[in-house]
């Protein structure tokens, strides 16, 4: 078992036997409260099978271990001083961390959360979920992109090897940020057809919803685009037609704004937010849901269309960012803006079983094509071919 270690004297983990030791920075990782590059790292590090060639050493934030047990279990786990607040730990990652992958025996690095600290190891990797905060700095707070407006081009310089989720992300860090497309890899998420959905009845999770329903599991932030489905809910309200919106995910700043544009459509009694709900909940809801939506703006990978996929839901998507590319000929792909193409989409599906069962059986033979990837073999060459 993977014992905390925050003395940093435990024994070293060499490469002498053909095994690369690797350090992988998660310090960055809140859990249950950085969402979807949380999941990513999760499934791509617990993919990565007992007998690879790779001895991977995780430093992480105080609590990992009792969140993520299985990974604790597998691997050395070395726990940080306590950090509250992002301050104090980047001023970790350029101290403590430096000093603990000096003390031990690591052919390289990998940096997950996106950025490489100033202070450091070589050679290292990094992992861009997406240039969001470059290509849309104003959805972000003034300090979080004068921050990522200078770390994200000084990461990828000082990276021997970029790792990103999706061939739209690839192309956005070669066109924005000049990166030779030889350092970019692309390693998207497992695809993870294990589910461990709820016995719970819907009523129960879902308290008040009689009405069929479709499902959006994102937090209410502005590019998540909330307010397009509220719109064409109105509209298939005025028709006559009853459908509900389910959407969970911990608190958001449109919460508020986007409560008071239901009740203004009135459509306030069909729009519910769950908040967090346990994964056997979401996986259930999954299964029951009409259809997965998503609508946002700006994805660099999208996993929760992948997971609607994997447990039959049928998907309609936004033509934007990443997720024609996820989603392939899985799903239906309609303008993020276009209320009326919404409303369409989610009208065909509620009245249509014929149609929803098309769009089901679709997403499972493209999940049939996902799953042939073996994103954690990927990794685990780009570890050896960075090492020293």
């Amino acid at each position: 078992m993977g014992l905390s270690d925050p003395s940093g004297l435990s024994d070293p983990a060499g490469s002498s036997d053909g095994v690369v030791s690797v350090g992988i920075n998660l310090l960055w990782l809140r859990t249950g409260k950085v969402g979807g590059s949380e999941n990513y790292a999760i499934r791509l590090l617990s993919a990565i099978p007992p007998d690879a060639p790779v001895r991977l050493t995780l430093f992480v934030s105080r609590g990992f271990a009792k969140a993520h047990p299985s990974l604790a279990e597998r691997h050395n786990v070395v726990a940080s001083p306590p950090a509250r607040g992002r301050p104090l730990r980047v001023l970790i990652e350029n101290t403590w961390l430096a000093r603990q992958c000096r003390r031990r025996d690591l052919a390289v690095i990998h940096h997950l959360g996106g950025t490489v600290p100033w202070v450091g190891m070589a050679p290292a990797m990094v992992t861009i979920h997406d240039l969001q905060p470059l290509d849309h700095p104003k959805r972000f707070s003034v300090i979080k992109r004068l921050y990522l407006g200078v770390m994200l081009p000084w990461s990828v310089r000082r990276a021997e090897m970029i790792v990103t989720v999706s061939e739209f992300c690839r192309s956005r860090l070669v066109e924005r940020l000049k990166v030779d497309p030889e350092r970019v890899a692309v390693v998207p998420a497992p695809v993870d057809a294990s589910s461990t959905a709820s016995d719970m009845p819907l009523a129960a999770a879902v308290p008040d919803l009689a009405s069929p329903f479709v499902l959006y599991p994102a937090v209410t932030y502005s590019h998540k685009n909330h307010e397009v489905l509220l719109r064409a809910l109105g509209r298939l309200a005025s028709r006559g037609m009853d459908v509900a919106l389910v959407v969970s995910g911990g608190p958001g700043p449109m919460d508020a704004k986007l409560d008071h544009l239901a009740d203004e459509l009135g459509v306030g009694s069909r729009w519910h937010r769950l908040g967090r709900i346990p994964r056997a909940v979401l996986d259930g809801l999954y299964r029951q849901a009409v259809a997965l939506v998503f609508p946002s703006k700006y994805e660099g990978y999208g996993l929760p269309v992948v997971e609607a996929m994997v447990r039959g839901c049928p998907v309609v998507a936004a033509n934007a960012g990443s997720l024609p590319e996820v989603v392939g000929s899985g799903g239906r792909v309609v303008d993020p803006d276009d209320v009326d193409l919404w409303a369409e989409a989610i009208g065909e599906l509620v009245g249509n079983p014929d149609a929803r069962r098309e769009l089901s059986e679709a997403g499972v033979s493209r999940i049939g094509d996902l799953a042939e990837l073996d994103p954690a073999a990927e990794l685990c060459g780009l570890y050896s071919r960075v090492a020293r």
